[in-house]
């Protein structure tokens, strides 16, 4: 038999995962909490193989409580549950260590195959988080893409002169006082690391700088 424990702040919604989940003749719900806390302490006390954990819990929520969960001594597996499509919350999840994200809009046969599966050893994301998963995987590979279509930006000896005096704050009259240049002449430079860059002041210029590293280089 199946030993589940169930955390959701919401008592309706646990009645329907619950319904769902002891329809599996070898499942059984030996406990329900409301909160993260709740949640941690009934698995110590009731050592259950596996733990749903609801993201949005008051006291704890669920991405607090998996870790704590996770390294008890009886290593139960742990599930979350949530209602986010959230790349962040996806990814978070993962970090935490958990064994599976199920999004509440799952069915009940995809929440049974995703608890067989996770028991098995099996991670498991439910269909609408793998959607999730691809497109933004998808979306990296395009930006990465992009970036490396993009030619080099390359400045020469005095831009980056001009441009490590912009970054400490300087005016064009203290640059041309700095680099022994005429103001039409640090204008001049102004310009074309404007045109270079893609950009039209100079905050833009100086984030266009660090993001690119192109003081790294010199």
């Amino acid at each position: 038999m199946l030993k589940i424990l169930l955390a959701d702040d919401h008592q309706l919604v646990r009645n329907g995962i619950k319904m769902f989940l002891e329809s599996e003749k070898d499942f059984e719900v030996i406990a329900e909490a409301k909160t993260g806390s709740e949640a941690i302490q009934k698995n110590k006390e009731l050592k259950p193989d596996l733990v749903l954990l609801d993201i949005s819990m008051p006291d704890k929520n669920g991405l607090e409580a998996a870790p704590e969960i996770l390294t008890t001594e009886h290593k139960p597996k742990v599930i979350m549950l949530s209602m986010y499509l959230d790349e962040q919350y996806i990814n978070s999840c993962m970090e935490a260590g958990v064994n599976g994200y199920i999004h509440k809009g799952a069915d009940q046969e995809e929440l049974i195959d995703g608890v067989k599966k996770v028991m098995e050893g099996i991670s498991f994301y439910s269909k609408d988080v793998r959607d999730v998963m691809v497109n933004n995987y998808i979306t990296s590979l395009k930006r990465k893409k992009k970036q490396l279509a993009q030619p080099k930006i390359s400045l020469t000896k005095r831009e980056l002169e001009v441009v490590k005096l912009i970054m400490k704050g300087y005016t064009s009259n203290q640059i041309a006082e700095e680099l022994f240049i005429s103001n039409r002449t640090v204008d001049t430079h102004r310009a074309n690391l404007m045109q270079k860059l893609d950009v039209k002041n100079s905050i833009e210029l100086i984030n266009k700088v660090t993001e690119e590293n192109l003081l790294e280089s010199d």
